[in-house]
């Protein structure tokens, strides 16, 4: 999922269109006028772009386990120092206890000029386990 969030949503939040790429190295899964999801063969997530969102999506039975959520979250932390130096850590951006949850955000809540990082990984939800991480960008 960090690999697909720095090929995909990182020059997708940039201006990139990354939708020829996404079609050249996945299948599409769905399509409508304000979203297309693809789906990664070899991961099994799902890539989803938007006019001012990115994001990788995993679902049951591909969940992420506990561990492997962990991992990812400590990565996307470390893409985050690195691409976002300036982008603070919200504390409100959780999920629940039952989950691993994270979230680096700026601007007002529910105004379009808020963007940022959210992870949130919910692996032990038996048939309901899954995870996402997405990228949103200020709206235009």
């Amino acid at each position: 999922m960090a690999r697909l969030f720095v090929e995909f949503c990182l020059p997708h939040h940039r201006g990139e269109n990354m939708r020829p790429k996404a079609l050249a190295e996945f299948v599409g899964e769905s399509s409508d006028l304000a979203e297309t999801r693809w789906i990664d063969n070899e991961t099994a997530s799902y890539l989803s772009l938007k006019a001012s969102k990115c994001s990788i999506d995993t679902v049951h039975p591909f969940a992420l386990s506990h561990e492997d959520a962990e991992d990812l979250l400590n990565l996307v932390e470390t893409i985050v120092e690195r691409e976002f130096p300036d982008l603070p850590f919200d504390p409100k951006a959780t999920m629940g206890p039952e989950t691993l949850s994270k979230g680096w955000l700026e601007g007002p809540r529910q105004s379009p000029d808020r963007w940022g990082v959210f992870f949130w990984a919910f692996p032990d939800w038996g048939d309901s386990s899954g995870s996402v991480l997405m990228l949103t960008s200020p709206s235009a």
